[in-house]
């Protein structure tokens, strides 16, 4: 009897080991079937040539003619709207225009209307455990609809929120797609891909902010583009630089200064000392850190990001002069922006004495501002020791598309925590 139960359970086990590859496969089918209609490809065209400049992804959600995709897939006729212009591509080979109702330029979401019914509606769900089974769907390579299995590994840490690591591989023109939980829910929206099956979504809970907003104004589309964007991209930065002058910050030693290292968990630092040699004149020190964030506004521009960086100098055998003329070189901090005339002002800067941890320092700030994004500047801190013979002391700090008053608050709050220590 006990050998009879044994033989039993080890055929059962055998008959679920060989169905359990045929249900995962039938579940991906059943995703795949019931999904595939709310699936869209969404193009970019260009007005002049009729031909398609950019494709994504795009699916229906809240209402049977709403679609969600990123910001970053329609960001070119968000730009110029005069030049190009929205469509989509179902998979039976249908296409037809689309209208841009909403964004959010943050969370790289926006929103876009058909005339016509375009499917169910998917529903938004919670994002489920860390190890839990994914499935994300779009149009890769524009080589038709495909869907892909992957994991969900958390969300990553940023300032104020982050996205899902997703270990799958998204292709170019999955972006903007949905991906689904086991039961066919929306948990993210495809948005980046690292490679090496590395890849990014968007939480849906950021979607649900912006589709709440829009049923409460009966989804009437936004009215200027810019104002929308810069509103949004202003409070961020000031949430963002809030939060890091609330925490508590970590602290390192460069030369005899401590100063501040790690601002918040989405701030990273590295050294980037140069290696001593036995002939050298002169000894150097070099600490960078960066919150590695940037927010995409178009092809050639992006802001959010912060950075700030320690050099320290010393020397025994140059004399002042030469010392000085070295030190003074290495004096020169640039802003990480490709933003051009088209898009910011000139620089404009202060120069000004001031005494630091009872040393004196010359401090310069420099502004520059947006030109369609009103209220978002890039700033450019730095802060040099000077009155020393035989060392030296450099502190640069940049923000890209941020609020003026916030960024001077941090970096008035960053020098008052400098101290000299020999």
């Amino acid at each position: 009897m006990k050998k009879l139960l044994q033989k039993s359970a080890l055929t059962l086990f055998l008959i679920i080991n060989m169905l359990a590859p045929a249900f995962a496969e039938l579940d991906t089918s059943k995703l795949y079937t019931e999904t595939e209609k709310s699936v869209y490809q969404i193009r970019v065209i260009n007005k002049q040539t009729g031909k398609k400049s950019s494709i994504g992804s795009g699916f229906v959600v809240s209402k049977d003619n709403i679609l969600a995709t990123n910001y970053h897939v329609v960001s070119e006729y968000i730009n110029d709207p005069e030049v190009y212009s929205l469509e989509y591509l179902s998979t039976s080979g249908k296409g037809g225009t689309l209208e841009l109702i909403d964004f959010d330029i943050v969370h790289d979401l926006a929103i876009v209307k058909s005339k016509q019914p375009m499917g169910v509606p998917l529903k938004i769900s919670y994002l489920p455990e860390k190890g839990a089974n994914l499935f994300s769907l779009g149009n890769p390579m524009d080589l038709g609809f495909t869907i892909i299995k992957g994991t969900n590994n958390g969300v990553l840490p940023r300032a104020i929120d982050g996205n899902i690591l997703f270990s799958g591989s998204l292709n170019p023109g999955m972006s903007g797609g949905p991906t689904l939980d086991q039961e066919g829910n929306l948990v993210g929206v495809n948005v980046a891909t690292s490679g090496n099956n590395i890849s990014f979504l968007v939480p849906a809970e950021y979607l649900k902010v912006v589709l709440d907003r829009l049923e409460g104004n009966s989804f009437k589309s936004v009215d200027d583009r810019f104002a929308h964007s810069s509103n949004q991209l202003l409070e961020n930065s000031k949430k963002i630089v809030d939060k890091i002058i609330r925490n508590k910050w970590s602290a390192t030693k460069i030369g005899t200064f401590i100063v501040p290292a790690k601002l918040d968990k989405s701030i990273r630092c590295w050294d980037a000392s140069r290696k001593p040699k036995k002939d050298d004149l002169f000894k150097s020190y070099f600490t960078r850190c960066s919150n590695e964030d940037n927010i995409y506004i178009s092809s050639h521009l992006t802001v959010g990001s912060i950075n700030f960086e320690y050099l320290w100098l010393e020397t025994d055998k140059l004399s002042p002069a030469r010392f000085y003329r070295r030190y003074e070189k290495s004096n020169s901090s640039v802003i990480g922006s490709r933003a051009g005339k088209r898009d910011v002002t000139n620089f404009s800067c202060h120069t000004d004495f001031t005494k630091i941890a009872e040393h004196n320092f010359k401090t310069t700030v420099c502004r520059r501002d947006y030109l369609k994004y009103k209220g978002l500047s890039d700033m450019l801190f730095t802060t040099a020791l000077v009155g020393e013979k035989d060392k030296g002391f450099i502190f640069n700090l940049d923000f890209t598309g941020t609020d003026a008053k916030s960024s001077l608050v941090l970096f008035k709050r960053m020098l008052e925590t400098f101290k000299w220590k020999k």
